[in-house]
């Protein structure tokens, strides 16, 4: 098993230092170096390197070591990969589904949904950032806060692109980034600037326990299925519903008028076989 699958299905909760010491270990090329190294550059000391494996399941730091270099070695292509031994056939696959989905209330407390969709809720303008991979996600959010009438900017990762349309981002806007496996190579200076401007940010994450610097003002992470080759993005899309329905219950009246809104134009601009008309 690899460590960041190990670190994706664990909700330990985690001290200061040992989040310093898990910022560390999920950078690149860690498995060469040791416990006492880890701890140096985590600024802390090797036992809690040590505990922080035992924290993890591992026996020792060499046991997590072992699983680091899974991460780092290349993936074969090969046609037998992909849910080779979760079961490839519907009944499995739907299964692991069904408990990724079951676990998620525990992963995702209301309360913490809630707090997101007031951020949303009070915002102007929502801009929201993913890598390539994750973008049938990010689209789906995009499209939900919309049919509550929020106005949302879809940010690109070209450096030139990214500049033109977060340029206009201040403190009456939220930023939501999706972290799914990794994060966004620019998800930092993102989250960093968004705050310097004084507006809120927002992270989607599929790695529970695991602590993103600087700190988003909310941070939703939830476990995807149990196959660590082969995730759908179930997991982030439900959450994608959960929060449209937690923003419009903020405001059931204004949402809705929003809604008939939106039918009252998509009717006027020649969609009247897709509405229904209103009496």
């Amino acid at each position: 098993m690899s460590f960041k699958a190990v670190v994706a299905s664990s909700a330990v909760q985690l001290s200061a230092s040992e989040e310093r010491v898990m910022n560390v270990l999920m950078g690149d090329e860690m498995s060469g170096i040791t416990a006492a190294e880890v701890a140096e550059r985590a600024k802390t000391h090797e036992s809690t390197v040590v505990r922080l494996a035992k924290k993890l399941g591992y026996r020792g730091y060499p046991e997590l070591r072992g699983d680091l270099r899974r991460d780092e070695e290349p993936t074969e292509a090969s046609g037998t990969v992909m849910r080779a031994e979760s079961g490839y056939d519907l009944s499995a696959f739907i299964s692991d589904e069904i408990r990724a989905l079951k676990r998620l209330p525990h992963f995702v407390p209301q309360e913490d949904l809630e707090a997101a969709a007031r951020t949303l809720h009070e915002t102007r303008t929502v801009y929201l950032f993913s890598s390539n991979d994750e973008r049938p996600t990010l689209d789906l959010l995009a499209r939900r806060l919309r049919r509550l009438g929020l106005t949302t900017v879809t940010l690109a990762g070209i450096p030139k692109d990214l500049a033109e349309r977060f340029v206009s981002f201040d403190e009456h806007s939220t930023l939501i980034s999706l972290a799914l496996r990794e994060a966004p190579r620019q998800l930092a200076t993102l989250t960093a600037e968004a705050t310097r401007r004084g507006g809120k940010s927002i992270v989607i994450s599929d790695v529970p326990g695991y602590r993103f610097r600087p700190s988003p003002d909310h941070l939703i992470a939830a476990r995807r299925g149990d196959d660590t080759e082969y995730r759908t993005q179930l997991i982030p899309m439900a959450l994608a519903y959960a929060l449209q329905l937690a923003i419009f219950h903020l405001d059931p009246v204004r949402y809705q008028a929003a809604r008939d809104s939106i039918d009252d134009l998509t009717r006027l601009f020649g969609g009247t076989d897709e509405i229904p008309l209103r009496p």
